[in-house]
């Protein structure tokens, strides 16, 4: 015998579907900017214990544009599944890592 799902029943299977992608969605952006704050910090600890060449700080500030570029990326793609995105923190973090980034740390 073949079940057809009721019109309601499919309407809630796929709000669940739509909530689980979004939350595991979330859940990897999250880890992503988790470790991005972690090696931000790492390299912000480095080149406060050291004197930078021009060299250095050439490769440091395109470093840190890197990561802007990714914060920017990760803040795009949480703002659009709207799930536990905090625009004041993602600005607070925009601001660190350029100030990092300008070596004014």
């Amino acid at each position: 015998m073949i079940h057809y799902p009721h019109p309601h029943n499919e309407q809630h299977h796929n709000d669940n579907i739509n909530h689980w992608w979004a939350y595991e969605t979330n859940r990897y952006l999250q880890d992503r900017l988790h470790n991005l704050v972690i090696r931000a910090n790492w390299n912000k600890r480095i080149i406060c214990q050291i004197h930078l060449t021009t060299n250095d700080l050439e490769i440091h500030q395109h470093r840190f544009e890197r990561f802007i570029s990714q914060l920017e990326n990760i803040d795009k793609q949480l703002k659009t599944i709207a799930m536990q995105y905090n625009e004041q923190r993602m600005n607070k973090l925009k601001t660190i890592f350029t100030k990092i980034k300008n070596y004014e740390n």
